[in-house]
């Protein structure tokens, strides 16, 4: 790495990789100049030394990039957890063969155990 890629501050050193990962984590400017303990100047010209752009345009570029990492981070959580409701209800599902009231009651049980309006759990599964 040049050595016009790094930024040295009394705590730390900025390089590109350390810059874009603390905008992905939505990291304010001030949050970044201590991180690293230097000032806003030398940031600014560190930034228009190694991305040709302004701190500001190139934070809120690489915040934007964040922002997808954490959507799609939700998205897997997401996703693990509507499995585990999944696997909660098909085994309180009742056999097929049951009643109108053996459904009510496997989905009241299925409510009970995860915890959420029973209006919100027919809403996953309609």
């Amino acid at each position: 790495m040049g050595e016009s890629q790094v930024l040295r501050g009394y705590r730390r050193e900025m390089t590109k990789e350390a810059f874009e990962e603390l905008g992905a984590l939505q990291c304010e400017v001030p949050e970044i100049l201590g991180y690293i303990g230097t000032d806003r100047a030398k940031l600014e010209k560190w930034c228009r030394r190694v991305y040709r752009k302004d701190l500001s345009e190139i934070l809120q570029a690489v915040r934007q990039d964040g922002l997808i990492q954490i959507r799609r981070a939700s998205f897997e959580q997401l996703k693990k957890s509507a499995a585990l409701i999944s696997q909660q209800y098909n085994r309180f599902l009742p056999p097929a063969s049951a009643d109108e009231a053996a459904t009510r009651a496997a989905l009241a049980a299925l409510t009970a155990s995860v915890q959420l309006p029973e209006e919100q759990v027919r809403e996953l599964f309609e």
